[in-house]
């Protein structure tokens, strides 16, 4: 079986970067590795790119549904992509992107792989997200070093100094997967007892104040005396991790529907600074005709 690679980083990588995924890809498809990757413009886009010049095959994971491929711009290459390798989704055909689909995209594409190779990536890149979630399901993580000033390479330059592969070649990548390929490398990155549980309970002043009854995010907010803005990430955290549960609700003023704002715009804001995408109250409003106003709480699991 081949071994099934995913190259990630970030939408405005710089041109060394885009020239550095798009060689990587082509060459693992030389020795007939799959690339997966998230269709999106900057790195993602050039590894598909590249391992479809390299002859290979590779796969690509949407943040939307098969039917509405997001960005447009890559939807020749989407149709590229169908016919030598696949496009992946867990979301209705017609389903539009919205920026709560990203991250958890990001649990599929490390998890199709055997490892991860972070190209370029900020230090709040949803590129970081699938690395992190790459080491929770027992994948290998790969970083091409950057230069101290490119501001598109701290995030990656930091795996490295927390124990991911730094690699400079496609052998070094091939050489670690070696007689593991084809099947779910049980590893994780060299880090202390400490850090790990931080990674496996995080947040856990916010955790501990999310109870089996829903709360209102801004109740969480006072409760924890930080803004808004930084308990709606440290949810959206938490929840990709199955922490916690977001629950909708009515609410009767207009409070609910800039706590809806807050959160379809937190990933894009806080998150993942590269997603390209607008949502906006009508669009928030024609989803959910019959209510009025919703407000999101949360419970724990």
């Amino acid at each position: 079986m081949s071994p099934q690679l995913a190259i990630v980083g970030s939408r405005h990588a710089s041109p060394d970067g885009l020239s550095l995924a798009h060689a990587f890809a082509k060459e693992l498809a030389s020795h007939e590795a799959v690339v997966t990757s998230g269709l999106a413009l900057g790195i993602d886009g050039r590894a598909h790119r590249g391992a479809l010049d390299g002859g290979g095959v590779t796969v690509a994971v949407l943040g939307s549904g098969l039917e509405r491929v997001y960005p447009a711009a890559h939807r020749k290459l989407a149709e590229e992509i169908k016919e030598k390798g696949a496009l992946v989704s867990e979301l209705w055909p017609w389903s539009p992107p919205k920026p709560a689909f990203f991250p958890r995209r990001n649990r599929i594409i490390s998890g199709l792989s055997v490892g991860v190779l972070v190209v370029e990536a900020a230090l709040k890149s949803g590129s970081l997200i699938t690395a992190r979630l790459a080491l929770e399901q027992g994948r290998d993580v790969f970083a091409l070093p950057g230069s101290i000033h490119n501001p598109h390479a701290k995030g990656s330059n930091g795996l490295i100094k927390q124990g991911a592969y730094l690699v400079e070649s496609v052998e070094e990548i091939l050489s670690q997967v070696g007689t593991l390929a084809g099947c779910a490398i049980n590893h994780q990155l060299d880090m202390a007892p400490a850090q790990v549980l931080q990674e496996q309970l995080p947040f856990p002043e916010l955790l501990a104040n999310v109870g089996n009854e829903a709360r209102c995010v801004d109740v969480l907010a006072e409760i924890c005396d930080e803004p808004v803005h930084e308990i709606m990430m440290q949810l959206l955290e938490l929840e990709l991790q199955g922490l916690v549960s977001a629950v909708r609700w009515l609410c009767q003023n207009e409070e609910g529907l800039a706590m809806m704002d807050i959160l379809m715009y937190l990933f894009e804001t806080y998150i993942h600074s590269d997603v390209e995408l607008m949502v906006d109250q009508d669009e928030l409003l024609m989803n959910s005709p019959e209510l009025d106003f919703i407000k999101m709480t949360y419970t724990r699991h």
